[in-house]
């Protein structure tokens, strides 16, 4: 073997041993999402601008199950003598919009989820028709985050159509032990 062939070989072998030590280390850096698994309550004292429909409500809350490629959201509410349960919503992570129909607050819904870069940070951006009285088009964009282990925030800003209307609020959820 040559001095130049033994060369080009200890180069080719660091190379290789670069790009597996490199491989390695990025797998303990891999993107981390935050965990929204599990069941949450409202929190409606602590929310803020929540609806006039919620002035009857006595509880309201929501499973989650999360996986790598979505999560899975099961809402249930109580209030009035009675006790609701939503269809359940499913948030994707592949970039395709996805469609839901609500019956029971007839909105046809075109929804799109992401994480933002960090991963701490889910982003559900929707387009939706709202056909309960006069039909209203908007755009709405919830963020949710943890603020701890154990408390969610989801605010959410509704921008409508043919006018400069905006409305906002942010709903507080603490984690239910179980």
């Amino acid at each position: 073997m040559s001095h130049k062939e033994g060369i080009r070989q200890k180069t080719g072998v660091r190379r290789a041993a670069m790009i597996i030590l490199l491989g390695i280390i990025s797998i303990g850096f891999g993107e981390r999402h935050a965990d929204f698994s599990g069941k949450w309550s409202l929190n409606l004292r602590k929310s803020k601008n929540l609806p006039s429909s919620f002035k009857n409500v006595k509880s309201y809350s929501m499973d989650v199950d999360q996986a790598g490629d979505s999560i899975v959201v099961a809402i249930v509410f109580e209030g009035a003598g009675q006790r609701v349960e939503l269809p359940p919503t499913i948030y994707a992570f592949d970039g395709k919009e996805r469609y839901r129909e609500d019956t029971v607050r007839l909105s046809q819904r075109w929804i799109t989820s992401s994480w933002t870069t960090t991963g701490q940070k889910l982003v559900v951006s929707s387009r939706v028709i709202q056909r309960q009285g006069k039909e209203r088009r908007y755009r709405e964009t919830d963020i949710w985050e943890l603020t701890n282990r154990n408390t969610l925030r989801v605010h959410m800003t509704q921008e409508f159509e043919g006018n400069d209307s905006t409305y906002s609020e942010q709903r507080l959820f603490h984690r239910v032990a179980g």
